[in-house]
């Protein structure tokens, strides 16, 4: 393996591991749950966070439950072997996104590995892209469904843009264009409330803010979701062959079902909404026509009792 300095790589992915947080719990101060806040505001030393560690895949990941990141052997190795081929580095400025489509792209995780290849990304640089995605999870913001894993990366994606931070905008794209799906659906404030919340409290924040209909849509959506998306969540991809695999299982997942009740919820609201209208235009006219015959009968009652 190359002579890769992999104690300055910790240290840099330590610093900006605390960065990170700050600004997590600024931006989202009044979402991430009390007990998180105080547990990271206990913490001196954020590269005793910092592992690095033979993890069986090549994604830097994090462990909410005790605050940590991860970072795999397997990548040093991954990224060795890529540096291999020709193209490693022809694009030292290659980018993933601009900022037009920052937070809604096309974006796959083949994507990813091309500009890694393309950019000649070293381990840390490479770590530095996943790296907010996965401390918004430290941070409390939810993981593991697919669902909540796109919310998860809207929001990483919303943060990046407003702070100019790193991230790949290469995460679970199709899990954060339904998440997107949503948001437009049920409105960012509320969206930002389910990023921080577990699956039973975001089922009681959707019934106090939007009622019934929202909470069938949510459980709706998830369950549909979860059921294509955990053959390649259960999965390991371990060293340069996990790379391929991981990119054609994930080519796989086919969430038609969620749009067809995503696009139904729509149509019912719309079709709620101009029949709304319709009922309004109705009482307005019968509202017009009361009015008018009531002046109708004042100007006869003024004529029969006050006759000139």
């Amino acid at each position: 393996m190359k002579n890769y300095d992999i104690e300055a790589d910790r240290s840099q992915i330590a610093d900006l591991f605390m960065r990170y947080v700050k600004i997590i719990l600024h931006e989202y101060k009044d979402k991430v749950p009390t007990d998180i806040k105080e547990k990271l505001s206990k913490i001196t030393d954020f590269k005793d966070l910092v592992q690095i560690e033979n993890t069986g895949t090549i994604s830097l990941f994090a462990k909410p439950s005790d605050s940590t990141i991860h970072l795999p052997l397997d990548a040093y190795k991954a990224i060795q072997a890529l540096s291999q081929f020709p193209e490693y580095g022809l694009d030292k400025s290659h980018q993933t996104h601009d900022k037009n489509n920052m937070i809604i792209n096309d974006n796959t995780y083949r994507d990813f590995v091309e500009h890694v290849i393309l950019k000649g990304e070293t381990p840390v640089e490479y770590f530095r892209e996943i790296l907010l995605h996965e401390v918004m999870h430290i941070c409390g913001s939810g993981g593991s469904s697919a669902l909540a894993e796109g919310f998860n990366e809207l929001k990483t994606r919303e943060l990046a843009s407003k702070y100019g931070l790193e991230t790949s905008c290469c995460g679970y794209p199709k899990e954060t264009k339904i998440a997107f799906e949503l948001q437009q659906i049920f409105g960012k404030e509320i969206c930002d409330k389910l990023a921080f919340s577990q699956l039973k409290e975001r089922f009681t924040i959707l019934r106090e803010e939007l009622g019934e209909e929202a909470v069938s849509l949510y459980a709706d959506v998830y369950a549909n979701m979860e059921h294509q998306f955990r053959p390649y969540m259960n999965k390991n991809y371990p060293g340069v062959a996990g790379i391929k695999e991981k990119c054609d299982t994930y080519d796989k997942i086919d969430y038609s079902k969620v749009y067809d009740s995503l696009n139904q919820y729509k149509k019912q609201k719309e079709e709620n909404k101009s029949l709304s209208k319709k009922r309004g235009f109705v009482n307005q006219i019968t509202l017009n026509f009361l009015i008018g015959f009531s002046i109708s009968i004042f100007f006869l009652l003024s004529l029969i009792l006050f006759p000139k």
